[in-house]
């Protein structure tokens, strides 16, 4: 019966040709998919690709900022821009940057899709691409010929060593989101070296003690049963350096800065209690001009949302977050309800006043190395009259120790000689 049906079918050239035809297009098929199935095999043998996306918020943007640094791909003429804050500002609004002399940097980095370039005498390729779905994803992918993964491998070393180099030299410096009750990174500050603030005789160094003190004092105070941590209280005229000591000793201890203005619009009862609960680590809290915030609650500010009770219960409850440093500064310490900044949410006064002689004469030797001159400067003007950012300004202007000595040199800003 079998060969019977054989028969027919071979006898029918229209069933016959049907079967050849289909025979054909499943092979056409299966040929069609060779070069494909060969190009996927030659990849897994003899290519070697890196895929990192935007979901990794530590190396995805430490690889795109190193990229972003290599000559090779700077070359490239497929780019995207984007706007960079100043890192030195500590204005919180570009109007005030620009108003202070800041000015956005512009970065440019490889933009999507692909590009081939060498890298440290290696041919390698790159795709960049946007993925949107219930989020905004950015992906990278880079390859280079052979199944040796070393070169990507340190290609991704060097951008997580450039990324942490980069961190270790800078301040994170935090400030409240417009959005969340939590606090977001607003930019990296550079470093400040302790030796560049010049305070009274023994201040920097009293107060420095404090601080490393406190944080080899874990063990003692849990086993007192105390909340550890520490406030400190800046006090004196504008000028005189209270918010540059706060970013010195950051730099120094390695800490983060979270800056907070207690009348801002954006800080409400909830908003302030929330954000001091969820202090990165290692950071110290700036709550800077906190004498704008009893005058102007005095006069029943719109604009202040934050209560007296709100505020001091925010300021109890860093207690429960351990290893908290709060910093208070203020022009006007006369103006604080004195409740605020008792014994235990102040722990440590400091007043920082206008420059005596001894700060003159050192503040010169920043700018001039003449010792002679320096000693004749701090002998002729006059002692605290001036605060440092003023004498600072005056002597960063002057092309010699002469002119420094004349900028200050008037009846009125001289001393009378003994």
């Amino acid at each position: 019966m079998l060969e019977s049906l054989t028969a027919t079918l071979a006898g029918n050239q229209l069933v016959s040709g049907g079967v050849a035809l289909a025979l054909l297009g499943v092979a056409a098929m299966w040929l069609r998919e060779v070069p494909a199935k060969f190009a996927a095999w030659a990849k897994h043998f003899f290519v070697t690709t890196l895929t990192v996306d935007s979901r990794d918020e530590l190396m995805f943007p430490a690889l795109v900022e190193y990229m972003d640094s290599r000559d090779a791909l700077r070359r490239l003429n497929n780019f995207t821009v984007r706007a960079v804050r100043s890192n030195t500002s500590t204005y919180q609004s570009l109007h005030d940057e620009l108003q202070q002399g800041g000015k956005p940097a512009t970065v440019f980095s490889p933009g999507e899709g692909f590009h081939l370039f060498a890298m440290d005498g290696r041919l390698m390729w790159m795709r960049r691409e946007l993925q949107v779905a219930n989020s905004i994803i950015e992906k990278v992918s880079l390859s280079t010929l052979g199944r040796d993964k070393g070169p990507l491998e340190r290609l991704v070393a060097a951008a997580m060593e450039h990324r942490i180099a980069r961190e270790l030299n800078r301040i994170a410096i935090y400030v409240p989101s417009p959005y969340s009750n939590e606090w977001m990174r607003a930019r990296l500050g550079n470093n400040r070296k302790l030796d560049s603030v010049v305070l009274k005789a023994g201040q920097k160094e009293a107060i420095v003690a404090d601080l490393k003190r406190f944080f080899a004092s874990f063990a003692r105070y849990e086993d007192l049963g105390i909340p550890w941590r520490r406030g400190y209280l800046l006090y004196g005229p504008p000028g005189t350096g209270k918010t540059s000591l706060v970013t010195a000793l950051a730099s120094e201890l390695s800490l983060n800065v979270c800056v907070l203005s207690l009348a801002s619009p954006n800080v409400t009862d909830e908003k302030i209690g929330n954000l001091l609960a969820t202090v990165p680590q290692r950071s110290i809290i700036l709550i800077e001009d906190v004498d704008a915030f009893f005058q102007q609650r005095a006069k029943a500010d719109a604009q202040v949302k934050v209560s007296y009770s709100g505020f001091i219960n925010a300021l109890d409850g860093v207690a429960a977050h351990e290893g908290s440093v709060v910093f208070l500064t203020t022009n006007h310490p006369e103006r604080i309800d004195e409740a605020a900044i008792r014994s235990g949410r102040v722990d440590f006064r400091m007043e920082l006043g206008r420059c005596d002689a001894d700060q003159l004469e050192r503040m010169f030797l920043k700018f001039f190395d003449d010792r002679d001159a320096a000693a004749r400067f701090a002998a002729e003007v006059e002692p605290g009259r001036w605060a440092p950012a003023t004498v600072q300004e005056r002597l960063l202007k002057a092309p010699d120790p002469e002119a420094a000595i004349a900028a200050f040199r008037t009846p009125e800003l001289v001393r009378a000689a003994a």
